[in-house]
């Protein structure tokens, strides 16, 4: 007892120094840690202000009122420290929220005993009391304060157990492992100081405390089923060669005589060296007993990655590879669950980041496609680190704590235990994602190292599954784009046709009352009357003339269904060409005029041959090119019809013909149009903006002129183009429409 009372002055200095050392260690590591360290800065302070307590207690510094209340006033350091230890184990166990139902049990066992302590309830010394017992108020005080404290350590204790066995992974369940020494070590140093034993419960609190800070402020914490595995092995290993050597000695001692001492000696010796021999090698097989007992799988790495390598050389499907590869992992190591993601960096209106596609699991319907953000933690990990990432770490590690709550979720949901990276020349392309061992066992380093091992080995063959799945992509996308092609074709085909059947009723339906209109208006424009009075005249010159051009555009119309419908019939026979050329041009010289337009004819197109076709249509064909040059031609502009003869063999025209071209000073036309002015209805610019006039700057129209010239041309066996440096409404660069015509027709030709 005098060597007790001789050590506590020393031990408490030891311990203010030991704790202070802890909170200090505490708060220097919560730029790391973050705000859980806090509870163990606290709690290191607390329990070093008990130490100093103690200590000025010893040395007078503090007088407690009574000797029984300095006898309690453990108690209410042990419930104090006790719903602190509550709180640390809370956040040790990284569960949510304040936890106030705690500290109201915390707060209601204290303030009972101070209740009672103080007598604010004016109760009698003695509270109750019965045959060979009473209860008074010290020992009501005792008893709450216990009670409190018994509830703080139970709850500790059960959070610890429920969390644990709710915890799957085996790194969590390590860590929470720590925490059972913390509880048990508090508890019984507690029970110590209880019954006066300062020195030795001081020791033990040091110690508790220094596992907390351990178990709180240390990421990578030693397997304690490992450290248990190693410790039974050697145990066992140390049973064998002492049973051994003590068996061996024995035998020796009985087969020498007593006066022997010497060869005894000897004999001893010999049978220790053979003990110190045979230890290394009893004890790999004690551990790989222990292993076995223990349900620890063991694997050859180098078979274990020969035999991977050869089973997905060949493979050139993602789901077959990530059936083959999971499956493989899950003979060697024992993982129960796995999945293999294709990863692809993509680009959306939020930005850049990570589609993480599932190829393949153990468990079908357990993994859920995802995506990372190219600046989160994980993505930034995976793609710099190259090498597995455990679901311990994304939980833990402060350079995880910025995690997304939607991508921490996914990464949750998955249940697993690691992420293993694939690369290809440096890029992150998939990922192994890998669930529990059958076993329990976490995946210890020679286990990461021949992960990220068979994950390089699969580079290969992702690579050219991939290819193959693209492929197979893309050629499933070109098939419904060709279906939907052809289904677009077909209805504008219908539709097409049905714009032509509609063209062609309402170019016969109008065709009549448009020509009874152009009959009346003649008369009335002959009609001596009329001609006499001039506002007369001038109403009937605007109702000619729009007739006119409603019949115009009528017959336009109906030459566009005749074509479309094939009904348009060719009469062959010898067409000069300048003729007919003045002929057309002679419809334009009111219009060349107003615009002060220059139309000239070419003196090359004196020297060309006849060609056989139909003069009619081939008229329309040149009235239909040439407005078109007055229309896109600003004022003051020349258009100029040229020809030549085109010899035998020629690219365009192989029996050889003559070739004729209209070139104008106008707009020009915008490659990317060259073909499309030659189709129905089309015309530059909006429409709505166009003028009414088919002669003016660019004036409207039916859009039918250049298709209805094409039809034509080609019915002949001719072609038609244009060329032109591009649309410049400032420059002008100008337009040549060429058409070419063959010598000789056949007779009598459809259009088709």
């Amino acid at each position: 007892m005098n060597l007790d009372v001789n050590l506590v002055p020393p031990t408490l200095v030891v311990s203010l120094l030991w704790y202070a050392g802890i909170t200090f260690l505490a708060l220097r590591q919560r730029e790391h840690h973050g705000d859980d360290v806090d509870w163990l800065a606290l709690y290191g302070a607390s329990t070093g202000l008990w130490s100093l307590i103690q200590f000025g207690a010893l040395w007078g510094w503090f007088a407690p009122p009574t000797a029984a209340v300095a006898d309690r006033v453990p108690l209410y350091a042990a419930l104090v420290l006790g719903g602190l230890l509550l709180q640390l184990t809370r956040t040790f166990l990284r569960l949510s929220g304040p936890g106030w139902g705690w500290w109201a049990a915390l707060g209601v066992s204290l303030g009972a005993g101070l209740a009672l302590e103080a007598n604010l309830l004016n109760l009698p010394d003695v509270l109750a009391s019965g045959a060979g017992w009473s209860l008074d108020r010290g020992n009501a005080v005792v008893g709450a304060l216990i009670a409190g404290w018994g509830a703080m350590l139970g709850g500790a204790a059960w959070l610890t157990l429920t969390v644990r066995r709710r915890t799957q992974q085996p790194l969590h369940r390590n860590r929470i492992a720590y925490w059972a020494p913390v509880l048990v070590l508090s508890a019984l140093a507690d029970g110590l100081l209880f019954a006066q034993r300062i020195v030795v419960g001081t020791g033990v609190y040091m110690l508790a405390t220094g596992v907390a800070a351990y178990a709180l402020l240390e990421h990578h914490l030693p397997d304690v089923r490992q450290a248990a595995r190693r410790v039974l092995a050697y145990l066992l290993t140390l049973s064998l060669i002492a049973s051994a050597y003590a068996g061996a000695l024995s035998l020796v001692q009985s087969l020498l005589p007593p006066t022997a001492a010497p060869s005894l000696v000897f004999a001893g010796t010999l049978l220790a060296l053979a003990a110190a021999l045979l230890f290394a090698p009893l004890q790999k097989l004690a551990q790989r007993l222990v292993n076995r007992l223990i349900a620890r799988a063991d694997y050859d790495p180098a078979r274990t990655v020969r035999e991977y390598s050869i089973s997905i050389s060949n493979i050139l499907d993602v789901g077959q590879l990530a059936r083959v590869s999971l499956g493989l992992i899950r003979d060697g190591l024992g993982a129960q669950q796995g999945m293999l993601f294709l990863v692809d960096r993509k680009r959306d209106a939020t930005g850049e980041y990570f589609d993480l596609r599932n190829a393949g699991e153990l468990r079908p319907g357990m993994a859920v496609a995802g995506q990372l953000a190219v600046d989160s933690p994980v993505a930034e990990y995976l793609v710099k680190e190259f090498r597995p990432l455990t679901q311990f770490d994304v939980d833990l590690l402060p350079r995880f704590r910025d995690l997304a709550p939607a991508e921490r979720h996914w990464l949750t949901s998955l249940d697993v235990d690691v992420y293993v990276p694939i690369y290809s020349k440096g890029a992150w392309i998939g990922l192994f994602a890998l669930g529990p061992k059958a076993s329990g066992d976490r995946y210890y380093d020679d286990d990461l190292q021949l992960l990220s091992t068979l994950a390089d080995q699969t580079t290969v063959a992702l690579e050219n599954a991939r290819l193959v799945d693209n492929l197979m992509q893309l050629n499933r996308t070109l098939r419904e784009a060709y279906g939907q092609l052809d289904l677009a074709k077909n209805q504008l085909e219908h539709l097409d046709r049905a714009k032509s059947d509609f063209i062609a009723v309402l170019s016969h339906e109008l065709r009549t009352p448009m020509g009874i209109l152009l009959g009346y208006s003649q008369m009335l424009a002959d009609d001596p009357e009329f001609k006499s009075r001039p506002m007369y005249q001038t109403i009937i010159d605007g109702l000619s003339k729009g007739a006119v051009r409603l019949q115009e555009i009528i017959e336009t119309m109906l030459d566009m269904a005749m074509i479309d419908n094939q009904a348009m019939r060719l009469y062959h026979k010898p067409v000069p060409l300048l003729p007919m050329l003045q002929a057309v041009n002679s419809q334009f010289v009111t219009a060349l005029e107003q615009r002060r337009l220059t139309l000239t004819l070419d003196e090359s197109l004196a020297g060309l041959p006849k060609i056989e076709g139909d003069t009619e249509t081939l008229g329309k064909v040149f009235y239909h090119l040439i407005i078109n040059a007055i229309k896109y031609t600003p004022d003051g502009g020349r258009i100029t019809i040229s020809g030549r003869v085109l010899p035998e063999g020629d690219s365009r025209l192989g029996r050889g013909g003559v070739e004729l071209v209209v070139a104008d000073t106008g707009i020009g036309i915008d490659p990317r149009f060259k073909d499309l002015i030659f189709t129905k209805f089309y015309q530059t610019g909006e429409v709505a903006l166009h003028s009414s006039g088919k002669t003016k700057f660019k004036g409207g129209g039916p859009g039918l002129g250049l298709a209805i010239a094409r039809g034509i041309v080609e019915a002949h066996g001719g072609q038609i183009w244009v060329e032109s440096l591009g649309y410049d409404e400032q420059k002008c660069p100008g337009s040549q429409f060429h058409v070419a015509l063959p010598l000789r027709q056949p007779e009598n030709v459809l259009i088709t």
